[in-house]
C-alpha cells in the first residue's frame, strides 16, 4: 500500500481554502437559521480545519483568521439578496457576530492548532526554506 506524502496533500491555493471554508459556513448557516447553534459550530470549526490541513504553508496566513470574516460576508450576502436595507444589514451582521463568537473563537482555535502543529511537524523546514526578497531564504545564513 503506498501512503501520500502528507506535504503533498497540502497543496491547496489559499483562495480554494477560504472558499472551502465559506462552503463549510454557509451550510452552517443555512442549516442552523437564525439562531447559530451546534450545526454551525460542527461546519464552521470542521470546515476551519480542514482548510487550514489541506492550504499551501504560505496560506495559513488567509485561513486561519478567516472564520469571522466568512461570517460577517456570508450574513451579509443573504440579507442583502433578500433586499434588506444596508442599515438593517449592518444590526444582523453585528447581532450574527455576537451570537456565534464561541463558534467563530474555536473554528479559530482549531485552525490555529492545525497550523501550529502543521508547523512542527514540518520542523520549521518551509518557513526557512521560503524565498526572501533580501535574498535570506533556502537555507543561506
Amino acid at each position: 500500500m503506498v501512503v501520500p506524502d502528507s506535504r503533498a496533500l497540502a497543496q491547496l491555493p489559499s483562495l480554494a481554502a477560504v472558499a472551502v471554508l465559506a462552503v463549510f459556513t454557509a451550510t452552517g448557516l443555512g442549516l442552523d437559521g437564525e439562531q447559530p447553534g451546534w450545526v454551525l459550530a460542527v461546519l464552521l470549526i470542521g470546515g476551519a480545519g480542514t482548510a487550514a490541513a489541506l492550504v499551501r504553508p504560505i496560506g495559513l496566513w488567509a485561513v486561519v483568521p478567516a472564520p469571522p470574516m466568512l461570517l460577517v460576508a456570508d450574513v451579509a450576502v443573504v440579507a442583502a439578496a433578500r433586499g434588506t436595507s444596508l442599515g438593517e444589514i449592518t444590526g444582523l451582521v453585528a447581532s450574527s457576530l455576537v451570537r456565534a463568537f464561541p463558534q467563530v473563537a474555536a473554528a479559530v482555535g482549531v485552525a490555529l492548532l492545525v497550523a501550529l502543529i502543521r508547523f512542527a511537524r514540518a520542523g520549521g523546514l518551509w518557513w526557512r526554506a521560503r524565498s526572501s526578497s533580501t535574498g535570506r531564504g533556502g537555507g543561506q545564513g
